[in-house]
């Protein structure tokens, strides 16, 4: 990987930095040695992802990681992420601190590298009262209008993803048809029923989501866990509370609200778990690295390009705006806006 394919990620992997990639020329004066210029613009880091034994600390609201006596400095206002993916590092309650008053989510992985938890700001949004009346207040069958178009925009996606994965326009066509006369409130179950065409025709009717030895599985898990993790931080910024779901109901689950608006992003996940996965045997950090930059995809959303951690932002903003009435609908991402730096265009 070129030093320009690295830093335009931004993700920052620092297995990678050890490795000797050092900043492009022309770095701006006083910066973090691995901040610089691509094609005239500074490029801000967006999502950390830690994989190695490292220090950790924040200072001058800089969070500082050292290893191997080497202090990397990365501004706080410049991410929205961190992954911690390894089970030596220790954050003190400072930094957890400074992660909340910065509105920076952090998503921590277990032995097996897959997510198990994430942690961000509580109410950080100064009308959050205002916004969770607004959600408390709305009768079941507002929320059932909303699920119905959450379902079928998950179906269309998938439609599409099987397409661009396999080619094959009669399946496609075939869970498609599903999207059509959906229930308000899906009813009838449609949802689940377009899954289970969608995974037995990709691949094959012995596949099972909650079989942990197919190795798509662990891709998936991951996957969705960071897209769920972007949201459930976006929701937080916008003063949602995400316990207040539009389908999901459970008592247990802090992101009910979360887990019913990433449905129709889900696809996104599917496709690059499946390009990136389909001829291996083992669930390496490559595979994570790949899965993490999804948020960093290209897609096209409301006639404009963007990240898809942007348009993530965008999408929630909405769902806050339906929510209070100030707009009349939502905008569902589309994948085939979808454009992916390391798949080309989707």
């Amino acid at each position: 990987m070129t030093v320009e394919k690295f830093f335009y990620s931004h993700v920052i992997c620092l297995d990678l930095l050890k490795q000797g990639f050092m900043p492009k020329s022309g770095a701006p004066t006083g910066a973090p040695f691995f901040a610089y210029f691509v094609g005239g613009k500074y490029m801000a880091f967006r999502v950390v992802l830690i994989e190695n034994e490292v220090a950790i600390k924040v200072k001058l609201n800089n969070l500082i990681i050292t290893k191997c006596g080497e202090d990397i400095w990365i501004p706080l206002d410049d991410i929205s992420m961190i992954v911690m993916d390894n089970l030596l590092s220790n954050l003190s309650t400072r930094l957890m601190c400074q992660l909340s008053e910065h509105g920076i989510g952090l998503m921590i992985c277990n032995q097996e590298h897959l997510p198990t938890g994430f942690y961000s700001a509580y109410d950080n949004h100064s009308r959050a009262s205002k916004v969770i009346g607004f959600q408390i207040e709305k009768e079941t069958t507002y929320y059932d209008s909303i699920w119905k178009n959450v379902v079928k925009a998950k179906i269309e996606n998938q439609a599409k993803a099987y397409y661009i994965m396999t080619d094959d326009r009669d399946g496609a066509e075939k869970i498609g048809e599903f999207s059509l006369d959906i229930l308000m409130g899906d009813k009838s179950n449609r949802e689940a029923h377009a899954a289970k065409v969608y995974f037995n025709l990709l691949m094959g009717t012995s596949f099972s989501r909650g079989n942990e030895d197919i190795l798509l599985n662990s891709g998936l898990d991951y996957g969705y866990a960071v897209i769920r993790g972007y949201i459930a931080r976006a929701c937080v910024g916008y003063g949602l509370n995400t316990q207040i779901g539009i389908h999901h109901k459970s008592e247990y689950n802090r992101f009910n609200l979360v887990d019913d608006l990433m449905e129709p992003l889900r696809p996104i996940v599917d496709i690059v778990a499946y390009n990136i996965m389909k001829t291996d045997k083992y669930f390496t950090p490559e595979h994570r690295r790949k899965l993490v930059n999804v948020l960093n995809m290209k897609i096209n959303y409301r006639n404009k390009s963007m990240y898809v951690c942007n348009m993530i932002e965008n999408y929630v903003e909405q769902y806050a705006s339906l929510i209070m009435g100030r707009t009349d609908n939502v905008v569902f991402p589309d994948i085939l806006g979808l454009v992916g730096e390391e798949y080309g265009k989707i």
